[in-house]
């Protein structure tokens, strides 16, 4: 292997004593495949209970067919066809593939065994050795490119000649990525792509970007006297929060310029004497605001610069764009675990997670645009604002996300080749899933990675290895990984806890505003991706609907607000977690419920609905006219059929609860409203949203996995028992008699069909309840 190209990056040769050290580095390295490149964007999560994408598939013969099943037109066919699918585990269902160098660094701890934290410490000392062997040349690489001042402040320190090392024995794309640490990384203009991350196309070409880009420039004067303007006036309208938040970001700006991450601060008058150049101002200014996270009693103000608003982030011209792992990542590195178990006869170890920060995260990644990295804040006690001379890079800025998650991915896969250590990282913070009996040394092995090239980890946000954890906002439960293959995520009680106060606080108040609601109606949506299904989704619409009203309407706490209040305090502490199942035995254990239903809707005749299921060799149907009492409660419109639609997959949990309890359920469903509604667990009209709520109450109270499929009217058999019996053909007449005669032949199956009353659908929180008893029953053994 020929060394040397990410050294050469700096203009010089490499001497032989490089070579050599990138020669001890490449041995000692664990064999992996290539480093790819995402070319797409990862689609789906766990917690997903359909393909994204669209529901009907349209063949080249032009008939629209389902994803899963083929069968158009004929319903016993489609019945045959369906018993033979096995909907998609939860680790399949998401979009994320771990790295090469992650399954190779699995592998090689289970092949390694309980002398992996021997190996380890082996492997720190070539580390070691190669440091020493390197750290001459720093000095060489510095002369040929000596750092400007700001890049001197952030990373005047750091082992460039040890990130050659690892860039060319990697064979890494990003090949000038030490360079960048030495003269700073693009900020501002036409980023070149570091071949690291998913390509896209610039909005713009170069041409209409250059000129778009010196429009923007031509106004910096201009720009600061609106962002010194804007500032004074929060700050003579503030409210004792915003207050206290201008408190806490000139504080910590000045922390940060004491640490010599930023420049001491700069009255106007100053930054104008220094970057104005033939009368013309050569920077652009960041307003920088706060934003109030966490609980009450350790509420924290997070730094934001706002790049969007000064137009900086127009002026990037961007060719590649971040792909990052999520809470799911631990489930994905038991998932090749297993595999690996199963290849190599294995039994399957127990695993922790750790977590680590990286240390002043995007602070410490040099820019070569000081000028547009200048942050605004307002100083109470002299009453004028000042500005910021950021060394690094800024929060807020689209090219700081890319340029900063360079640095960490490399450090990933490094950490795996050299350590075999499992890890990813979501922007600075750090996952490790090691093997318990390793007993944390993957996570010291990071740490002694990160000390070696001069960008430390944060020890005071360690999180030793352990099999509970709280990451990404999100508790990891690893207990049961190895006995059940399962890896649990849930909202975490603190979370939660906040939530419901907030909400009470408004609720007490008589009072919410469109802001408010928003943000209740995001944090929310959050807690509910790591629950099972799409449960709670349809309660938030109440949140949804104030967001998005007009100036000028009543803000008062409504009686929906309420039901949803009510709702969330019965759903939220007792909320099952997302259980992710991992493992190749896609095909193993008990096949999933085949589930079938439809509604028929006619406004001056018949309406009904109809329900069929085959479990294994068990078939059960149920079918009624739709009840006065229902058309009555739906909000009148044309056409009731969606909303029927939905409700039928409503009764099919009530009217075979014991059937479908704690299984995984294959159902079908031939309106794509409806099933658009069940898949995504919202709906924008009130009566939608409280019958795709109750789906999702009944699925979560009675542990149901549902996949959602989209059938051909003309292939689905509950079709049949949710029309008029004097409707049916000949045809229709001889598969029902068939079912029935199965049916009758096994001794159960027929049943009279279950609604949700009209109180459970107007109230969330007692059709949650009702839902629950009948989960209870179940247990307890009650016959239906």
């Amino acid at each position: 292997m020929v060394f040397g190209g990410s050294f050469r990056a700096f203009g010089i040769e490499p001497p032989a004593a490089y070579l050599d050290a990138c020669d001890v580095l490449a041995a000692a390295l664990i064999d992996a495949g290539p480093y790819e490149r995402p070319l797409s964007k990862p689609v789906g999560r766990a917690a997903d209970n359909a393909f994204r994408g669209p529901f009907v598939v349209k063949g080249e013969d032009g008939i629209k067919r389902g994803r899963l099943v083929h069968e158009h037109f004929d319903k016993e066919n489609h019945m045959l066809q369906a018993t033979a699918v096995r909907p998609p585990t939860r680790t399949e269902r998401s979009g994320y593939s771990c790295r090469a160098d992650t399954i190779a660094a699995i592998r090689h701890c289970l092949t390694t065994g309980e002398d992996l934290p021997g190996w380890r410490n082996k492997q720190g000392m070539v580390l070691s050795r190669v440091r020493k062997m390197l750290e001459p040349m720093n000095a060489l690489l510095r002369k040929a490119h000596p750092p400007p001042p700001n890049v001197k402040a952030v990373a005047g320190d750091v082992n460039l000649a040890l990130l050659c090392a690892f860039v060319d024995t990697l064979e890494w794309p990003d090949v000038k990525l030490p360079l960048n640490f030495a003269k700073g990384f693009a900020s501002v203009g036409d980023i070149p792509e570091s071949g690291v991350y998913r390509p896209i196309a610039p909005e713009l070409d170069e041409e209409a970007f250059e000129t778009l880009r010196g429009s923007i420039d031509a106004t910096n004067a201009e720009w600061l006297d609106e962002v010194c303007d804007s500032l004074a006036k929060k700050a003579k309208s503030a409210k004792p929060d915003d207050i206290e938040a201008m408190r806490v970001l000139k504080a910590k700006s000045d922390d940060e310029a004491r640490a010599g991450l930023c420049g001491q601060p700069l009255t106007r008058s100053q930054l104008l004497r220094k970057y104005t150049r033939n009368g013309k101002l050569q920077a652009r200014v960041l307003p920088r605001y706060g934003v109030w996270q966490g609980r009450e009693a350790a509420r924290k103000v997070r730094a934001i610069d706002d790049a969007r608003r000064s137009q900086t982030n127009k002026m990037q011209r961007m060719r590649e764009t971040i792909v990052t792992p999520s809470p799911e990542f631990p489930a994905h590195v038991l998932d090749e675990l297993l595999r690996a178990c199963i290849e190599m006869g294995m039994s399957v170890p127990d695993i922790v997670l750790g977590l680590d920060d990286l240390f002043a995260a995007y602070r410490r990644v040099p820019t070569a645009h000081p000028e547009y990295m200048i942050a605004a804040v307002w100083d109470l006690e002299m009453g004028e604002p000042l500005f910021y001379e950021v060394h690094g890079h800024c929060f807020g800025m689209v090219s700081s996300v890319v340029n900063f998650n360079r640095v960490p991915h490399l450090l990933c896969v490094a950490a795996a080749r050299l350590f075999a250590a499992p890890v990813d990282h979501f922007f600075d913070d750090y996952l490790t899933v090691d093997l318990a009996s390793a007993r944390g040394s993957a996570q010291r092995s990071l740490d002694l990675l990160h000390t070696a090239v001069r960008l430390r980890l944060e020890p005071k946000k360690r999180k030793l290895c352990a099999a509970q954890q709280v990451e990404l906002g999100v508790a990891c439960d690893l207990r049961v990984a190895a006995s059940r293959h399962t890896v649990l995520l849930a909202p975490t009680p603190e979370r939660v806890a906040d939530i419901l106060a907030d909400l009470t606080r408004c609720e007490a108040a008589g009072y919410m505003s469109p802001a408010e609601a928003e943000a209740l109606f995001g944090r929310l949506g959050f807690v509910l991706q790591t629950t099972v299904g799409a449960i709670g989704r349809a309660a938030t619409q109440p949140l949804l609907q104030r967001a998005r009203e007009a100036r000028g309407l009543p803000r008062t706490f409504t009686p929906a607000m309420g039901h949803m209040l009510s709702f969330f305090r019965a759903l939220l502490p007792t909320i099952p977690p997302l259980a992710i199942r991992c493992g190749p035995a896609r095909d193993a254990g008990a096949p999933p419920v085949i589930v079938y239903t439809d509604a028929s809707y006619n406004a001056e005749g018949w309406s009904g609905m109809g329900i069929v299921i085959m479990d294994g060799e068990d078939r059960y149907e149920a079918g009624c006219r739709v009840p006065a009492w229902l058309l009555d409660w739906l909000t009148p419109r044309g056409q009731q059929i969606n909303h029927l639609e939905s409700i039928a997959i409503t009764a099919a949990r009530l009217t075979f609860p014991d059937v479908l309890f704690g299984r995984r359920v294959l159902h079908f469903v031939d309106n794509t409203c409806a099933l658009s509604k069940a898949v995504h667990g919202y709906a924008n009209e009130p009566d939608m949203a409280a019958v795709t709520n109750s789906v999702h109450a009944c699925d979560a109270a009675l542990g149901i996995d549902s996949w959602w499929e989209w059938v051909p009217t003309d292939a689905n058999v509950s079709d049949l028992p949710s029309r008029e019996p004097s409707t049916w053909n000949e045809k229709a007449r001889g598969i029902m008699a068939k079912l029935r005669a199965r049916m009758a032949a096994q001794g159960f199956g027929r049943r009279e069909l279950r609604l949700p009353s009209a109180t459970q659908l107007e109230n969330p929180s007692e059709m949650l309840r009702g839902a629950q008893a009948l989960a209870a029953d179940v247990a307890a053994g009650k016959q239906f």
